[in-house]
């Protein structure tokens, strides 16, 4: 019996009805009127297993049968209620499910169960048994949260690089004077780090930046277009109320539908084409996507100044304790160490290290665009596409630091993150430092 103000009988499909020793089972589909974003549809299972059963048969083609509905049915609502007569969980077999109904059913133990996969989605009440049943009724109250509800939306900053703004950036670094800045100073250091400091102003300027705000129940095939044609059903939508017609409106809404199938098709396309391709980067790509796999979350909760400070003492020690040892080596042998990074330049029998553009260019050239830039704030898309335009004052940069033994600062500067080892760290030593440089 379905509530006909929740759903109508074209909503409701038999996906499974089956009847032996072990296992009674019964399953239905509905699309409710109202359901939240995150589901499409809910599948409501129906259990009976007789007191003579076989449970691990009966659990073995239960837990058949639930996988086949939710890899047939994208995001549905599972709902598994029964009469299992037995006092255990069904969690032993499908990890995945909550058990919901915590209190006796029957005497003493728990027979009549409710699951979900969803933790505290109901709370359970015992009521009196209907009619001559020796079995408690029980009233399941919803708990669940939607997901819009229970997190926040994501805003995040992307840089959006189109053949425009690359066009424009490397004309800006075609007409900047790199020798300006090169006459500005001695200090190889100071060189860089003005070089730098100018390339990462003109990539803010001339590179767009857009905020893009993702909900937690967001499909991912939701794209601009979808996006487009929802604000141009509204708007139809508002204009027919005033004039009174309605068919632009419902022209919009077929806009809307044409859309969403278009933007699905897309999608599935695009999970096709990452196991189609040969790279086992696309391929675990896609095993995420189907899987919906999500990484643990990281043992660091807290930022705290006191834990960053004691981690950098504690991971310092190494540093102090080679840096006291050269020192007395150097004091031994009567040299003195080189300070600010610099070494013993190339003596006379030794012939210095050059190189040309053509090597820097070819070098920028095969940039994995793909990781994170370093603490220079130049990431590795600007040095590829800019290549031709940047490999002079860089290639100079680099015989400079070569020539004087010189590292400049801003490339021996590194962005250490302290990884867990654990996923509850209770000691210094469970933190691996990480460097980004």
């Amino acid at each position: 019996m379905v509530n006909n103000s929740w759903c109508n009988n074209a909503n409701v499909v038999t996906l499974a009805h089956s009847c032996s020793p072990n296992l009674e089972l019964l399953a239905l589909k509905l699309r409710l009127f109202y359901l939240p974003r995150e589901f499409t549809s809910v599948i409501f299972n129906t259990v009976y297993i007789p007191p003579q059963a076989n449970m691990d048969t009966a659990l073995c083609e239960l837990h058949e049968a639930l996988t086949q509905f939710q890899t047939q049915h994208r995001d549905p609502a599972l709902i598994v209620v029964g009469d299992f007569n037995r006092d255990f969980n069904l969690k032993r077999a499908v990890p995945n499910l909550y058990q919901h109904v915590t209190f006796p059913t029957r005497g003493n133990r728990t027979l009549d169960h409710c699951y979900t996969p969803y933790k505290d989605s109901y709370k359970a009440q015992a009521h009196p048994p209907f009619g001559k049943s020796d079995h408690a009724a029980i009233f399941l109250i919803p708990k669940y949260k939607q997901r819009l509800k229970r997190e926040a939306p994501v805003q995040r900053e992307v840089v959006r690089w189109t053949d425009q703004s690359v066009a424009a950036l490397q004309d800006a670094l075609d007409d900047a004077d790199w020798d300006m800045f090169r006459r500005s100073t001695d200090d190889v250091s100071e060189f860089t780090e003005a070089v730098v400091g100018f390339i990462g102003k003109l990539v803010d300027d001339t590179i767009p930046r857009t905020t893009i705000k993702k909900f937690p129940n967001q499909k991912p095939w939701v794209d601009r277009t979808i996006r487009e044609a929802l604000n141009s059903r509204t708007a139809a939508y508002n204009a027919g109320i005033i004039s009174g017609n309605m068919d632009e409106y419902k022209s919009a809404a077929y806009g809307v539908r044409r859309a969403v199938r278009e933007a699905k098709r897309r999608y599935g396309k695009k999970l096709e084409t990452q196991f189609q391709q040969s790279g086992s980067r696309s391929l675990w790509q896609g095993l995420r996507t189907i899987t919906d796999y999500r990484s643990p979350p990281s043992g660091l909760m807290s930022a705290d100044e006191s834990l960053a400070n004691e981690l950098n003492t504690f991971f310092a020690r190494f540093e102090a304790t080679s840096s006291s040892a050269n020192a007395n080596g150097a004091s031994a042998n009567g040299t003195i160490g080189a300070a600010n990074g610099a070494c013993a330049g190339p003596t006379i029998e030794q012939r210095p290290l050059i190189f040309t553009e053509s090597d820097v260019r070819r070098v920028f050239k095969r940039v994995n665009t793909r990781k994170a830039m370093g603490p220079d704030g130049i990431c590795g898309r600007v040095l590829k596409a800019c290549a031709d335009q940047l490999a002079p004052v860089f290639t100079d940069i680099f015989n400079l630091s070569l020539t004087l033994g010189i590292v400049p600062s801003s490339f021996k500067r590194s962005t250490i993150v302290h990884v867990p080892k654990k996923p509850r760290p209770s000691d210094l030593n469970d933190y691996r430092p990480v460097s980004l440089t």
